[in-house]
């Protein structure tokens, strides 16, 4: 994992970060991945990465998603749309993993309380360019193993389910930030960064195409899992506005969206309730989505390393040209 956005001297926003500037400095939210590389059989390069809050165990948590455009394979959405909950940690994954992890996650969950019917909820981004996704590297111990593994301090970049994603053109994965709020509340984000295409991407007014160049001219179509989590009494209409303003941060970045990409937000509260949706208290809420997003991308760019993989090498995006 190289350097993280900040500790070059970077910022972005007018909000403050938390201790960590992690999903995780909301209270109760815990990380873990599962990484794969392999040679042989064949070149593996994905793996897991499980979002686990504390209180999902017990009793389900208000949440919403929101679709910027669905070209995606995740589980889960319609009954969060129905509902306006989640019930099981979110594990994200690569596209043609989702059957495994869905399984992983039924088996993981029926150890902890005994049900006839349960919603998984899992995402994915497509890393059939590094790995080879026809291969079935994902067995539902790696669902267990990712879950047993959440902390508080976790690993961003080519980690977990982030191990063969590219992010406009550069090597891109697993990215988090976060930021304070009113009266001590919090809100953190995670992506799974895979989008974009290098000719659009603008890093602080910084157009990349004018200062490097990119490690690999894939095509723009691709995806973005964007989880939000807020300490925040939110219900599931007031997560859902705040859900759709985390897209905001993609087109600062300078992505204009694509035919092929799956674009998904999921949003969710560690506590019940709901509070006055008063202009100035949503500002600040949409702007936390916006930069907490916004950052974790980059993190996602500033952390992930060089690979290689099935058909190809993606580089590492270099970081000077944003220092001078």
């Amino acid at each position: 994992m190289r350097k993280r956005f900040r500790e070059y001297g970077l910022t972005f926003g007018k909000l403050q970060t938390s201790e960590r500037n992690l999903i995780s400095d909301v209270a109760g939210i815990k990380v873990g991945h599962v990484t794969l590389i392999n040679d042989t059989p064949t070149i593996v390069r994905t793996g897991v990465t499980a979002v686990v809050p504390q209180q999902v165990f017990e009793k389900p948590l208000p949440a919403a998603c929101a679709v910027l455009n669905g070209f995606g394979k995740s589980l889960g959405l319609m009954q969060i749309e129905e509902l306006g909950e989640i019930e099981t940690p979110i594990i994200l994954t690569n596209t043609l993993a989702v059957g495994y992890a869905f399984q992983g996650l039924v088996e993981y969950m029926s150890k902890k309380k005994r049900f006839r019917t349960l919603n998984p909820v899992v995402c994915e981004c497509n890393d059939g360019f590094l790995n080879d996704i026809l291969y079935p590297a994902i067995k539902s111990h790696h669902v267990f193993e990712a879950i047993e593994a959440a902390k508080e301090e976790f690993e961003l970049g080519c980690v977990g389910a982030g191990t063969g994603m590219i992010t406009f053109g550069f090597k891109g994965g697993i990215g988090s930030s976060s930021r304070k709020l009113f009266d001590g509340y919090t809100m953190g984000a995670l992506v799974l960064a895979n989008f974009g295409a290098f000719e659009d991407l603008i890093i602080l007014g910084k157009k990349a195409s004018d200062y490097v160049k990119s490690g690999i001219k894939k095509s723009s179509e691709g995806s973005i899992i964007i989880i939000l989590a807020t300490d925040v009494p939110l219900d599931s209409r007031q997560l859902k506005r705040i859900a759709r303003h985390s897209f905001l941060a993609l087109g600062m970045l300078g992505s204009a969206g694509y035919h092929g990409s799956g674009d998904v937000c999921i949003a969710f509260s560690t506590q019940r309730g709901s509070i006055e949706e008063k202009g100035k208290t949503f500002d600040l809420l949409f702007r936390a989505a916006v930069e907490c997003t916004y950052e974790a991308i980059c993190d996602a760019l500033f952390c992930a390393e060089t690979m290689k993989g099935l058909s190809g090498t993606v580089e590492e995006m270099p970081v000077e040209w944003l220092l001078g």
